[in-house]
């Protein structure tokens, strides 16, 4: 197979190959509530909600977090980090002097995060990971996540199929790759087609999970190859991205149509579950973000309460085309809002 550039990147010591999900940052850093005694009759116990930052796909975590808080009977208090690791080990520190019995942290700086973990089991205060794990999961009660590594990977397979031994141009987009979610996402991909001769990476795109670099190098690429057959989406926050350069050129097709450029994305949110329905993608991998929540927050409460935890585990990303999407809507988190 040819490439552009071959990633080879280690992966940090004592870490799950399942981090972030991440991109712009937004919002600021107030706290909020949400959740219920869920009718336990006991009291209610109250959990810290750390996010790294606050986008899209955190709306869709934050959602079912609240609908996991209702059934178990827990008072759920959010903050965002807005990108900011002092911000986040300051707001996780007033979390804890405020009563919150445990905390739930998606870190934004994987190793920084250590500190803030120390501190809080300190005070008798569990943490659990969810979506990113810190830079060694052993310093957290439980950790659960996507799977990067399988939906590169299955993204990959989908492209050797799509290609079906015919020649191949395909654009890469990657994630960023200071974080082992891009870095996953990217590997699995190319360990997938490393067989087939057939598929030619014509570029390798890193965006730091930005749709403004996935629209230049997307651009780009259409530039130097306007017959390119397929492109790698990590992240669907920059499917509008794609979509428009693909448009730009006349090559926004769905896939039913001749001239069609296969994309295959990853995360299952309402840009993708939209983009299914309108039958311009091929193949999305939804996130089990119901899954992914509810365990988080089972798992934090068995810590809490001195029970036994579960061992860290990754989530594949669950397939989904536009010939399935009617059936499996109710399986993917972003056909729900």
């Amino acid at each position: 197979m040819k490439k552009a550039r071959v990633l080879h990147a280690a992966i940090a010591s004592g870490a799950l190959t399942a981090l972030a999900l991440t991109g712009c940052a937004a919002g600021g850093g107030g706290g909020s509530t949400g959740g219920s005694t869920g009718g336990t009759g006991d009291e209610t116990i109250t959990v810290g909600v750390s996010w790294d930052k606050m986008i899209g796909f955190r709306e869709g975590e934050k959602a079912y977090l609240e609908q996991a808080a209702k059934e178990l009977g827990v008072e759920l208090v959010f903050q965002d980090a807005d990108s900011d690791a002092q911000r986040q080990s300051s707001q996780i520190e007033t979390m804890i002097s405020q009563g919150a019995k445990g905390i739930l942290v998606i870190p934004y700086d994987l190793e920084a995060i250590k500190a803030d973990i120390d501190a809080a089991n300190a005070a008798g205060v569990p943490v659990v990971s969810f979506d990113q794990a810190p830079a060694d999961v052993s310093w957290v009660a439980y950790h659960v996540g996507g799977d990067p590594y399988a939906d590169g990977k299955a993204a990959g397979e989908a492209f050797v199929k799509i290609a079906d031994g015919k020649p191949f141009q395909l654009v890469e987009l990657q994630g960023a790759l200071n974080n082992d979610n891009g870095i996953q996402r990217s590997k699995g991909l190319n360990d997938a087609v490393a067989s087939a001769s057939n598929i030619e990476i014509i570029s390798q795109v890193p965006t730091d999970w930005t749709p403004e670099k996935a629209l230049a190098g997307v651009e780009n690429a259409l530039q130097s190859h306007p017959d390119l057959n397929g492109i790698y989406v990590p992240t669907e926050g920059q499917l509008s991205a794609v979509f428009s350069a693909l448009q730009a050129v006349d090559r926004l097709k769905t896939v039913d149509e001749p001239g069609h450029v296969a994309i295959v994305s990853i995360d299952g949110d309402p840009s993708g579950c939209q983009a299914l329905k309108d039958r311009l993608i091929n193949l999305s991998l939804a996130t089990d973000v119901p899954t992914m929540t509810k365990n988080a927050l089972t798992q934090l409460l068995n810590a809490i309460k001195g029970q036994p935890v579960a061992k860290p585990e990754l989530l594949p990303g669950i397939p989904v085309t536009p010939d399935t999407i009617a059936e499996k809507a109710p399986l993917v988190w972003g056909c729900q809002s």
